[in-house]
């Protein structure tokens, strides 16, 4: 398991556009809890706003010819995100961690700070390490965290993905990348929910 240094090297390594394809596909594995909690919430903007970015950062990735105004997409997103209340719906946080990582994967374009997969793979962590504490009403230790099964296919899903994203940038891969994620049927938290 290359989990940790060595992983994170790995990623701060990576091309502007590898950086955005793991945010990206990070995020499309958090969509369900962001979809569960539209649907529970009845936001019906934010999912067609998350939704949109999500297809529309695909379409920049695989067609070289866009001309997609990715600034703009982000600006429609960031209107609609949800603000989690430490008082409100819990759903709000993994719906907001799923907006967060995107945000990432149009900023590694366009801001191109160069750490925006580093940034997305921490939140998704996160994701899962409060999805547990919650479930099980505890607070866990770094190792304790690391036992648990869940948080073992996160781990598992970053390091398989970041070797998947380590070649050629070719639009065919890369569509075949989005038809495998464009709809999730489990999220990294467990949530099974058809996104369409």
């Amino acid at each position: 398991m290359i989990f940790g240094e060595k992983f994170y090297r790995l990623l701060d390594e990576m091309s502007i556009w590898q950086q955005s394809l793991f945010a990206l596909t990070l995020a499309a594995r958090m969509s369900p809890n962001l979809y569960l909690f539209c649907s529970l919430e009845h936001h019906d903007a934010l999912r067609d706003a998350f939704r949109a970015a999500f297809d529309a950062l695909w379409v920049y990735h695989t067609d070289k010819n866009n001309h997609i105004d990715l600034e703009l997409v982000q600006e429609d997103l960031e209107k609609v995100m949800p603000v989690p209340d430490p008082d409100g719906s819990y759903g709000a946080y993994p719906a907001f961690d799923a907006c967060q990582a995107l945000i990432l994967a149009l900023e590694a374009i366009t801001v191109k700070n160069g750490d925006e997969a580093l940034n997305a793979s921490n939140i998704s962590v996160c994701t899962v390490a409060k999805f547990l504490e919650v479930q099980e009403d505890e607070v866990f230790s770094d190792d304790e965290l690391r036992e648990k099964p869940l948080m073992e296919e996160e781990m598992n899903f970053q390091v398989e993905l970041l070797s998947r994203l380590r070649r050629k940038r070719e639009p065919g891969w890369i569509h075949e990348l989005y038809e495998e994620f464009r709809s999730v049927p489990c999220s990294n938290i467990g949530i099974s929910l058809d996104a369409e």
